[in-house]
């Protein structure tokens, strides 16, 4: 008898989300939670040239330009550093970035989110960046 009880409560429960949600989804100017759900997983547009800057470990400021192409999901370009440039190659998934590049024997790699002419993350190192799309 009480599974009974507990199951009619959740058949309630759900036939009372259902209708709120759809109610919320009707409303004027409401966006749906499948729009919201499906905005999230939108690859973003990431081509472009980037100013990046991070600190180091040691407390030093860092500056770069990143030269990115975008082709699908995939990620290729060029590292400009403070000292040389190496080729770049990353990945997008949704708003998520990953970026490879290898300098003096290591390879670097920035994770973050992209949101719009911004993106930031950290680095396995566990090091803050931030970067920002010139505008052309």
């Amino acid at each position: 008898m009480r599974f009974r009880r507990v199951l009619c409560l959740f058949g309630v429960l759900a036939v009372a989300a259902s209708t709120l949600l759809g109610q919320a989804a009707d409303s004027p100017g409401a966006p749906s939670v499948r729009q919201a759900v499906q905005d999230s997983k939108a690859t973003p547009i990431v081509s472009g040239t980037w100013q990046m800057s991070w600190t180091g470990l040691n407390g030093d400021q860092h500056h770069a330009t990143m030269e990115i192409k975008q082709e699908g999901t995939k990620l290729s370009g060029k590292f400009h550093g403070e000292r040389r440039t190496v080729p770049l190659k990353g990945a997008l998934d949704g708003n998520q970035v990953s970026i490879t590049f290898k300098v003096r024997r290591r390879h670097v790699t920035f994770v973050g989110i992209v949101d719009g002419d911004k993106m930031s993350g950290t680095t396995a190192k566990g090091i803050s960046w931030f970067g920002t799309r010139q505008q052309q």
